[in-house]
């Protein structure tokens, strides 16, 4: 499947679909200090036990902090079929009014 670096501008605008899955790969503690309203909290270190699990029929979003590991995470996932987007310098080019 497919794997795309995007801008936070160009995220923003595909959160309003519902086929769009927001994976924040922060660990839970970067996550409860503020995320993406509508994230789901998946922290990189954990991919492995759940990539088999995650649906192939969605489009996921993926953020990090600064965007190295939510850009090998989605390689990594596209390699297993998922459609995967990633947005490019992670939470911290962010400045959207979905930020909690």
């Amino acid at each position: 499947m497919a794997f795309q670096l995007i801008s936070a501008r160009e995220a923003q605008k595909l959160m309003k679909f519902s086929d769009y899955v927001v994976i924040d790969m922060r660990n839970h503690g970067e996550y409860d200090r503020g995320h993406i309203a509508g994230a789901i909290n998946l922290p990189y270190q954990f991919l492995d036990q759940y990539i088999e699990k995650l649906p192939e029929n969605r489009h996921y979003i993926l953020y990090c902090s600064h965007g190295s590991a939510s850009m090998i995470a989605g390689r990594k996932m596209s390699d297993a079929g998922l459609d995967v987007l990633s947005i490019g310098g992670g939470i911290l080019s962010y400045r959207g009014r979905l930020f909690v």
